[in-house]
């Protein structure tokens, strides 16, 4: 089925991950060594035919699909080849996570230059949060106990991994997984994610936007020592001083739904040190124009306090105020990639409890938004109907490919009349 009002179809998209480049990180990782059947390459194709096409993903569900013919016929693999969910699991705990890293900065790097110069340059801008995913079944190997009450029977808690990514919206530029519970704070899990991505901006053009999660001011020193600029938001009870201001009468203070009060050089209190630190940042304090209830609820417990005046942290000091609240609006974003990957993609259950399985899972997700993101930004689609028509077209393109290899007429399928229906 090909939509006429597409830009592109799946065979453009599949066309960047060739088969030559499977090949060659298969040889040069050795993902292959003692492997029968289930090589490298057979299953990142399973993993990736079945986490764009299932709802809900398991080793029983993979196995039947390894089984279809299909999934055969559409990868050219011999109708004789068979696995069990069992060989399933243990390959995902087993095989070498370097190939399904490096296959997916490889088609990460192919799916930048598809992009334009200018549409680059708004991938400068990164997006940085984190995602909590439960293992409901207690199974999971190691994992974060979240909370402050210890179960009696450590076994039995309900334990976690986080996945924090960095996210410049065209796909995940970055990526790791914890399972220490001392990665619950941002402070250390956030600061990772972004020294991989430093490293290799050797320019400083990316700018990076996370939430006020991450606090500690020798977060913020140590990136500011980096040269990697950021925003932030602060809490409004942040103790600070007031080096000078920085605006005058001809700053724009109507910042869209914000109402700008004030931009200043300021300096963070160092509750180490018990004084102020010398490093200089900028601080930007705007107000809603239209007030929320502040009211906190009259139940006991964490509730998300509700602010009429926020605080946005930055070291940029050439951007307007507006430019910088413009970026951090922007954060949201990641969150909605997160919705899409837990809601379309299945990335909210776990298909191994072993870590070496997350991420081998982790990478093939990516690998997949990557996929249909590029499709939906092309196409100028949603990403639930990106999904949607993705799948369609893989049924259609492999029902097209059966018909030439068994040699019908292909020009007569895609004319099929509309009269024609299943025979009684």
């Amino acid at each position: 089925m090909i939509f006429k009002e597409h830009k592109t179809n799946i065979q453009q998209i599949i066309r960047l991950i060739p088969d030559e480049l499977l090949s060659k990180l298969a040889l040069n990782t050795k993902v292959d060594y003692c492997a029968k059947v289930l090589q490298g390459e057979r299953l990142f194709y399973l993993l990736l035919y079945a986490i764009i096409r299932s709802e809900r993903i398991s080793q029983r569900y993979l196995e039947d699909v390894f089984k279809t013919r299909q999934f055969k016929f559409l990868f050219n693999y011999s109708v004789d080849l068979k696995v069990s969910h069992s060989s399933i699991s243990e390959k995902l705990s087993k095989i070498n996570l370097d190939f399904f890293k490096q296959a997916y900065e490889a088609i990460y790097e192919r799916f930048n230059q598809v992009y334009s110069s200018k549409e680059q340059e708004q991938l400068c801008l990164i997006r940085v949060d984190s995602s909590m995913v439960a293992e409901a079944c207690t199974k999971l190997q190691k994992g974060m106990s979240v909370g402050s009450k210890k179960s009696k029977e450590p076994e039995n808690e309900r334990k976690q991994v986080k996945y924090t990514m960095a996210y410049d919206g065209a796909g995940i530029c970055s990526a790791l997984l914890f399972a220490e519970s001392k990665f619950l704070n941002e402070d250390n899990a956030i600061p990772k994610v972004i020294n991989n991505l430093v490293k290799s901006d050797k320019d400083h053009r990316n700018l990076y936007v996370f939430d006020r999660g991450v606090s500690s001011l020798n977060t913020y020193n140590n990136m500011n020592e980096q040269q990697a600029q950021f925003v932030c938001r602060i809490k409004t009870n942040r103790k600070i001083e007031v080096v000078r201001p920085l605006m005058n009468s001809t700053v724009e203070k109507d910042l869209a739904t914000l109402e700008l009060v004030s931009d200043e050089i300021i300096h963070l209190f160092d509750h180490d040190k018990k004084c102020f630190s010398n490093v200089e940042y900028r601080l930007i304090i705007a107000k809603r124009k239209k007030e929320l209830d502040t009211t906190p609820p009259n139940n006991k417990g964490k509730f998300k306090r509700v602010e009429n005046e926020l605080f946005f942290l930055t070291n940029n000091f050439k951007m307007s105020a507006k430019q910088i609240t413009e970026c951090y609006k922007k954060r949201w974003d990641i969150e909605v990639f997160f919705r899409f990957i837990k809601q379309e993609l299945n990335f909210k259950h776990f298909l191994s409890v072993n870590e070496n399985g997350l991420q081998v899972m982790l990478y093939m997700t990516l690998i997949a938004a990557m996929l249909l993101m590029l499709y939906k930004r092309i196409n100028e689609i949603g990403f639930v109907t990106a999904k949607r028509r993705f799948t369609m077209e893989i049924e259609d393109m492999i029902t097209a490919m059966a018909i030439i290899y068994c040699g019908g007429d292909i020009r007569k399928y895609g004319e099929i009349d509309n009269q024609r229906h299943i025979p009684k």
